[in-house]
């Protein structure tokens, strides 16, 4: 096994990843919700209050949103609206569920536990043609889905990595669609020129640094812990995407989605949350240290001093604010890409996105 690889995912896939306090409280109002919420919080030293109007006594519109788990790039959110307020200043009393991983979290948008959560085209358009009507409003995340190699690896790009063994997350997931998708406008067949090990995050992971696998396509922050360590970066999802479609912006991850039926009811709370989430991607790109400053909220630990000092450089464009025809061209194109390569058996009767303004 190569030594430049690591072993803090061989580590965390037997003992499970740290957890801090701030996590805990979190982890445990998801668990014990309802009226054993209060007394929890109680419990903990937290205010088991919720605040319903603003400085001036104005009503705040209440929004159920999931909370997104520690290990990726939209964990951060969270805490930052909460630093600057954002709840308040939008107008919005937001009621966290903790909701489980993002598989969940779209599973409860679908059957109307949360009012809001994120989706991608292709995900929306699988619910769409399945008999829901999912609607993105609002941007999220790019992809920041990372293909990583060894440092003494002689690959030098995907192409090289051809017949290799590559771990990836399930075929489910958005970080498997849209590396096929990535592969795809540069000519290259995903799922039959590399050998694909899909697998749950942590325990490919582990594969890889075991020596397993030959690569892997790692997200954020993950990504970065990695490369902290010594691993290197041969390309980007987004990356190969730009090159293959010759679009100027990275791949569209997901956005702020909505049931059509919850939207029509309630516009006005969807645009406060839509104006919400893209000030808070906004203040991250005007000031990317915020992300090493809540380095906790990505499940780095203290003692990763190496992979906190490149969260700024290496996530900061990962943050949209932009929700315009550009991003719109980008959804359709992964919309049609997906359907030539048979990820998509066909598409949704309306578009899966639309601007509330």
């Amino acid at each position: 096994m190569s030594t430049t690889r690591g072993n803090i995912f061989t580590r965390e896939s037997t003992l499970g990843p740290a957890v801090n306090r701030r996590q805990a409280l979190r982890a445990g109002a998801a668990l014990f919700g309802g009226l054993g919420l209060g007394a929890f919080l109680v419990a903990c030293g937290a205010d088991a209050g919720r605040a319903a109007v603003d400085a001036n006594g104005n009503p705040l519109r209440p929004i159920k949103i999931g909370v997104v788990q520690p290990g990726t790039a939209g964990s951060v959110i969270d805490p930052i609206t909460d630093q600057f307020g954002l709840g308040t200043k939008h107008g919005l009393d937001l009621i966290r569920d903790g909701g489980g991983g993002v598989g969940t979290g779209q599973e409860n948008l679908l059957t109307g536990l949360l009012d809001t959560f994120a989706f991608g085209p292709l995900g929306a358009t699988e619910a769409n043609v399945s008999g829901h009507d999912v609607v993105i409003v609002g941007p999220q995340l790019w992809n920041h889905g990372r293909w990583l190699v060894p440092a003494d690896s002689d690959v030098t790009s995907v192409q090289d990595l051809r017949g290799k063994r590559i771990g990836v997350q399930p075929a489910g997931s958005d970080t498997y669609k849209a590396a096929a998708l990535g592969s795809a406008v540069n000519g290259i067949d995903f799922e039959r020129e590399f050998q694909i090990f899909p697998g749950q995050p942590i325990a490919n992971l582990a594969l890889y640094e075991r020596g397993d696998l030959d690569a892997v396509i790692a997200i954020e922050p993950n990504a970065t812990r990695l490369v902290a360590q010594g691993n290197r970066q041969v390309a980007t999802v987004s990356e190969l995407w730009q090159k293959g479609t010759g679009d100027s912006n990275p791949l569209f991850l997901n956005g702020a989605a909505f049931n059509r039926r919850w939207l029509d009811q309630n516009r006005d709370t969807a645009a406060r949350f839509v104006a919400l989430r893209s000030e808070a991607n906004a203040l991250i790109t005007a000031d990317p240290a915020l992300l090493a400053e809540h380095y906790e909220a990505f499940g780095v630990p203290a003692d990763e001093e190496a992979a906190i000092a490149l969260l700024p450089e290496r996530l900061r464009d990962i943050y949209p604010s932009a929700w315009d025809q550009s991003v719109f061209a980008n959804m359709d194109k992964q919309i049609q890409v997906a359907l030539d390569i048979g990820l998509l058996s066909r598409t949704a009767q309306r578009p899966v996105y639309e601007s509330l303004s």
